[in-house]
């Protein structure tokens, strides 16, 4: 069968297939399955059973579940609300008020967490009806909160960051240092539009010394944390496993010792969720191996960059595209499961165009971010309609500014790749 048949096939297949609500899983492994049985004689159970065994015994893949258990501590350890507090009283002064505190505490939460669902989750219950108390913008907390919240999956130890470096096959560290600067740099745009929008809202009353030295030292903890973790990566004393692992005996440190215990129950629930986390995760993982397999059979990635060269796109013109495939299906598919749906095709597309994959690994996660708070499917949308209680169409309204500042952040970092590629080229 012509392999471009096979790629229309294969596209309206996707779709037709996600419209009926199957779950993208099992949505993978059919299209895999079926495209094997269309071009070979290969029987799809034992190709499949054996991509299957090869990507959920990988040993890239540890240090995910660890990152993620350590965010789920620290979530309920109370780490959060000691984020939240110090940054009221040191940002209190600032243009935008308590409102600023949300950027500030997303940002840092989410290089603990790892996570933009759960940054946003954590740090929304907090901020969200204490700012509406303080008489504070409710679209610019609304969007503070969405915006900022994405911010989880962009700053490591990046959940999506750590997909991206298994299924392209990039160095996990490498990216991570690679996040480092686009993150803050998002941050401080976020932080930027706060203080403009935020000009005329009510500032906080000026703290005293003694509060500020006793909020930076509710910060320590939590600095030395992130310094462990990503000292022992980058001073060569570990690799990101194992500094997973001191990321999560550090969270349990903090929570038993610094932040005045926490019930065993809560530990329990923080292995429960890591695991039911990782376990949806790893059926789709699983079900993309599968689908690798079939694109080998198929030439369906192949076909592609033929058309793609064919076409004679500059790389400007190349990375448009993809953004536009990207903003579309983020839409409908959760981001993560996006990363691992289109690596077979986009591995092999970006490396034909000499794009730099630790470059890409950014703006591919920042689309993605950009997904989270696109209607109808934007998980952090339906996750702050649940924090605030307030209708979904004002979520995504209040979050239209800062998906936009997500949007002109891209063409930053296209015109300045230094921006991400710097760190990694002298660590």
């Amino acid at each position: 069968m012509d392999s471009q048949v096979l790629s229309i096939g294969f596209v309206v297949s996707l779709l037709f297939l996600l419209a009926l609500g199957i779950p993208i899983g099992v949505v993978i492994l059919i299209l895999a399955a079926a495209g094997i049985l269309l071009v070979s004689n290969v029987d799809p159970g034992q190709a499949l059973a054996t991509a299957y065994f090869a990507q959920m015994t990988s040993w890239g893949l540890t240090p995910l579940p660890l990152f993620v258990l350590m965010g789920e501590i620290l979530g309920r350890s109370g780490t959060a609300k000691r984020l939240f507090d110090a940054f009221a009283v040191l940002l209190g002064r600032v243009p935008g008020g308590l409102v600023q505190v949300n950027v500030v505490a997303a940002t840092m939460f989410a290089a603990l967490s790892g996570s933009s669902t759960a940054t946003v989750a954590t740090i929304g219950k907090l901020s969200f009806h204490r700012l509406e108390e303080r008489g504070s913008s409710r679209a610019l907390s609304l969007g503070s909160l969405a915006g900022a919240g994405t911010l989880g999956i962009l700053i490591p130890p990046s959940v999506a960051l750590i997909l991206y470096g298994f299924t392209f096959d990039v160095s996990i560290a490498d990216l991570f240092l690679a996040g480092v600067v686009p993150g803050i740099l998002v941050a401080i745009f976020f932080a930027t539009y706060v203080a403009w929008k935020g000009r005329g809202t009510m500032r906080e009353a000026a703290a005293t010394r003694a509060e500020k030295l006793r909020a930076c030292g509710q910060l320590v903890p939590i600095l030395l944390l992130i310094a462990a973790v990503f000292g022992s990566i980058y001073g060569g004393f570990a690799t990101p496993t194992e500094a997973a692992v001191i990321g999560v005996v550090g969270a349990i440190i903090i929570a038993y010792v610094v932040e005045g215990g926490m019930r065993f129950g809560v530990l329990v629930e923080s292995f429960k969720d890591t695991i039911l986390f990782c376990a949806t995760l790893g059926f789709v993982l699983a079900a993309s191996a599968a689908l690798q397999v079939t694109m080998a059979y198929t030439g369906i990635p192949r076909t592609i960059v033929s058309l793609i060269q064919a076409y004679e796109l500059s790389q400007a013109g190349l990375l448009v595209l993809i953004a536009l495939i990207l903003l579309v299906l983020g839409c409908f598919i959760d981001g993560l499961s996006m990363i691992v749906l289109t690596s077979a095709v986009l591995q092999p597309v970006i490396a034909g165009a000499g794009i730099n994959p630790l470059w890409f690994g950014v703006f591919m996660v920042i689309l993605v971010e950009i997904g989270l708070i696109t209607p109808p499917i934007g998980f952090n949308l339906f996750v702050l309609q649940k924090v605030s209680g307030r209708d979904l169409p004002e979520i995504a309204l209040a979050a239209l500014p800062f998906m936009l500042i997500l949007l002109a952040s891209l063409v930053v970092f296209w015109l300045f790749p230094q921006l991400v590629t710097y760190l990694p080229s002298v660590l």
